[in-house]
């Protein structure tokens, strides 16, 4: 069982990680001289946010939970982890950056993606969090790797 939840854990940090770089490095840059470039990075938004946002964190913070379970962790000593046990702290750094993302992500998607075709105002505040959502999920995949090394 534990394989099966990291697995499904990674395919859905997969999903969010490159679906945010597919963003920034693919359509942006092609998309952006279009007429209707809003138009398309509404759509196309609100599309991966039900896959990304909406489905996929939910996914992780449940797999999330599993696999630290697997490891032999309650999901509550995270919180309560110093600097005494690097693996539990590095963890507890990792965690509260998904909360962080997740808040982000909603803002982003509710508030700020939905409103972009209003005005430059809402699209330039969806373009900043997106770029500090993108750092933010690099820096977790920065952890998790440290965390599988065995910090």
């Amino acid at each position: 069982m534990k394989e099966v939840c990291l697995f499904i854990h990674i395919v859905f940090a997969s999903l969010w990680l490159g679906g945010m770089l597919f963003m920034a490095l693919v359509l942006a840059p092609f998309v952006r001289n279009l007429p209707n470039s809003v138009e398309i990075f509404k759509k196309v938004g609100i599309r991966y946010s039900i896959v990304g946002t909406f489905i996929g964190l939910p996914i992780l913070f449940i797999t999330g939970i599993c696999n630290t379970n697997s490891l032999g962790y309650n999901f509550l000593d995270i919180f309560k982890a110093t600097a005494s046990n690097p693996y539990l702290f590095t963890l507890k750094h990792k965690v509260y950056l998904f909360f962080l993302t997740s808040v982000l992500a909603v803002i982003h998607d509710i508030f700020l993606g939905l409103r972009s075709d209003k005005n430059e105002k809402y699209r330039k505040g969806a373009r900043i969090i997106g770029i500090i959502n993108l750092i933010i999920a690099l820096i977790i995949v920065y952890l998790a790797s440290k965390l599988r090394l065995g910090v």
